[in-house]
C-alpha cells in the first residue's frame, strides 16, 4: 500500500499493464488516500483488489494521464495531479491547462513553491504557452499568481 500522490509521482515506474487500485469513491481522493499498484503475472488473470480499494485505470493510462500533464503544468504538485486522474475518470476529460494564463500562472506558481520547478523554468515554460506576451507581461502575471495564493 502507498499513497495516491506517491504512486502518480513515479507511475512511470510501474509496469504500463498494472492496475491502479484506489478508494471507490474518486469524489474524495486526495494525495494520502490509499493506493496500490496490482501487478498481474499473466493477462485476464483473476486478482483481487486490496480490501477497500477498486481497480481504476491501467498504468499505462495513468502514465499517459500524467505525461500528458506535465507537458502542460511541469512539476505539478499531487492535488493537481489526484485533480486530473478524478476528472479524467468521473469525467472522462483531460483540462486544457494551457488555455488561460491565470489558470497555468497559478499551476506553475504550486509547482515553484512545492520546489519540483525552479522559478526561471515556470517563467520560460509560461512564455512558450503564451508567446504573444512580453517578458514583462509573464513576470507580472506569474507575480500575481504567488501573491495570489
Amino acid at each position: 500500500m502507498q499513497t495516491l500522490a506517491a504512486v502518480l509521482e513515479a507511475s512511470e515506474q510501474f509496469p504500463a499493464t498494472a492496475w491502479l487500485c484506489a478508494p471507490p469513491d474518486a469524489v474524495r481522493w486526495e494525495p494520502r488516500s490509499p493506493a496500490a499498484v496490482l501487478l498481474t503475472a499473466a493477462a485476464g488473470q483473476p486478482v483481487p483488489a486490496p480490501p477497500g480499494l477498486v481497480r481504476v485505470l491501467f498504468l499505462d493510462e495513468v502514465q499517459l494521464l500524467m505525461e500528458r500533464l506535465l507537458r502542460q503544468v511541469p512539476g505539478a504538485v499531487p492535488e493537481l495531479r489526484i485533480e486530473t486522474l478524478r476528472r479524467y475518470k468521473l469525467e472522462a476529460e483531460f483540462p486544457a491547462l494551457t488555455s488561460d494564463p491565470e489558470l497555468l500562472a497559478r499551476h506553475l506558481v504550486e509547482a515553484v513553491r512545492y520546489g519540483a520547478l525552479p522559478p526561471p523554468e515556470a517563467l520560460a515554460h509560461f512564455r512558450r504557452c503564451f508567446s504573444h506576451f512580453t517578458r514583462e507581461a509573464a513576470q507580472h502575471i506569474l507575480a500575481t499568481a504567488f501573491l495570489k495564493w
